[in-house]
């Protein structure tokens, strides 16, 4: 039942008569319906500094679905770590940091869902529904987030507070996440990237 599915070479600009394509052939592909989502907007990644393993984090309508995807002709659903809120908003976006996934959505009332990924390690079979770790819930919607993994700070964007601009959490302590502060100076960011420059 885990034999490869949707390989398909890149042959003249086009995988499986589909998808273009240049100089890169399609390992394999997963639908809406085997990920057991109704849409899908975004994608993070995280590799297990103890097993070496790859898996995709895909953020859709109904939570986020993790895909051990390091055999890539042979992805393996995990399993989900359902939405916060009862509804089931279009719109997750994804980010990790020491180990944990962080998600936000637009769905009002969804805060910052926090999940240990250690905890997919040695993880067979049929998919699991996964709980949250934590949860910090100092704003409902927001439309992004960016983690600055050299100082633990969390930057939420377009959230239902701080006039939309960068709602800072701290996530040094992952399990533990707290407001650090807030900079609404130019009112709603959409996007952001906090770095610390040398």
């Amino acid at each position: 039942s885990n034999a490869p599915r949707g390989f398909a070479p890149c042959i003249k600009g086009m995988a499986a008569d589909t998808f273009p394509c240049d100089n890169v052939d399609m390992l394999s592909h997963l639908t809406l319906g085997d990920l057991g989502l109704s849409f899908v907007n975004d994608m993070w990644g995280w590799t297990d500094p103890q097993t070496n393993a790859d898996y995709a984090l895909v953020g859709g309508a109904e939570g986020t679905v993790i895909v051990d995807i390091s055999d890539p002709k042979r992805p393996d659903i995990v399993g989900t770590l359902p939405t916060h809120t009862t509804g089931a908003f279009i719109w997750r976006d994804i980010k990790v940091h020491a180990n944990h996934m962080f998600v936000v959505s637009e769905d009002p009332g969804h805060g910052l869902q926090v999940f240990d990924l250690t905890q997919v390690r040695g993880v067979t079979g049929d998919p699991v529904t996964f709980e949250e770790t934590a949860h910090e819930d100092s704003f409902g919607s927001a439309h992004n987030l960016n983690i600055n993994t050299d100082t633990g700070y969390a930057y939420v964007v377009g959230a239902a507070v701080c006039a939309g601009g960068l709602h800072i959490i701290d996530v040094n302590d992952p399990d533990s996440p707290s407001v650090a502060g807030c900079f609404d100076g130019h009112g709603y960011v959409h996007d952001t990237q906090c770095v610390v420059y040398e």
